[in-house]
């Protein structure tokens, strides 16, 4: 039952597009944005599993993932 904020950020020439998944779904984007949060209100155990921001442009992608577990 409770929250659970994220953050993303990335520099980029052009800016990049800023992406929030869990695996394949998309949660949040920002086209040209520095930084992206997700706000995950009141959890539960459905919601444990692999989030990952991705940060892209034309030249190139990165990408952080992390792991959330709800008992």
């Amino acid at each position: 039952g409770s929250q659970v904020d994220f953050g993303c950020s990335a520099e980029g020439r052009p800016p990049p597009l800023l992406t929030w998944f869990r695996g394949p779904q998309v949660l949040r984007e920002e086209p040209g944005a520095e930084s992206l949060g997700l706000h995950l209100a009141q959890v539960s155990p459905q919601d444990s599993g692999t989030y990952t921001c991705v940060a892209e442009n034309r030249h190139g992608r990165h990408n952080r993932s992390l792991e959330l577990n709800v008992a």
